[in-house]
């Protein structure tokens, strides 16, 4: 799926064809969740009983995706239809720092504290700095409390891949910072998870004027 960051410049990701993926900005006000599950449901006629439960759950986490300022989303379904979501994708764009220098990939790695777990088990966060496809960015893997909406901490299993977005051929300086930020509660599963999230992450791509898909 493709979307649209600052200016004139695009990215796109690839997720498992098991989740759902959705442009928040259109998601809550037109039909293209109901048009998803109707699609899925169609390939998978094992899915059809489950069709209200699905939408039901892309509603709620397309919600929560607008009301943080997410501008792109993609969920993983749970084996269960009915159970909810395995883990979910957001992805935030911010305009950056007033000074361009701060917003390098330097500048936010070291803004950022990583923790060991106090003890075995504990939350813990690690920070570095990679090189994928899309560029050099910062990447936080962690397990965590996190709160979402406001509601009780709940242990999440987190990464984070910050990217400055690079400058198009009409545009002097880089022009934000592309978040794209994995989730999901199944502590006991962090390391496939994180795994996983890393693949996804690592298919960002840059596009300079495509349209949203």
């Amino acid at each position: 799926m493709n979307a649209m960051v600052a200016g004139q410049r695009g990215f796109s990701l690839r997720v498992p064809d098991s989740w759902f993926a959705f442009d928040v900005r259109r998601a809550t006000r037109t039909g293209d969740l109901a048009r998803l599950v109707d699609a899925r449901t169609a390939a998978e006629p094992r899915l059809r009983p489950y069709r209200s439960a699905l939408l039901k759950m892309l509603r709620e986490v397309a919600d929560r995706a607008e009301r943080r300022g997410a501008v792109y989303c993609a969920a993983a379904p749970a084996d269960d239809p009915g159970g909810g979501t395995v883990a979910t994708l957001l992805v935030f764009e911010s305009a950056g720092a007033d000074d361009p220098a701060d917003s390098t990939v330097a500048a936010i790695a070291g803004a950022l504290t990583a923790r060991a777990p106090a003890q075995p088990g504990g939350p813990w966060r690690t920070v570095e700095t990679v090189r994928i496809p899309a560029g050099e960015a910062v990447r936080i893997r962690a397990v965590e409390p996190a709160r979402l909406d406001g509601g009780t901490a709940v242990d999440t299993v987190t990464m984070q891949t910050l990217i400055p977005v690079p400058a198009t051929d009409h545009e002097e300086w880089q022009v934000g910072v592309l978040n794209v930020v994995l989730t999901s509660p199944h502590v006991g599963l962090a390391d496939p998870l994180l795994d996983l999230f890393e693949a996804i992450s690592d298919t960002l791509q840059w596009s300079s004027s495509n349209p949203p898909g």
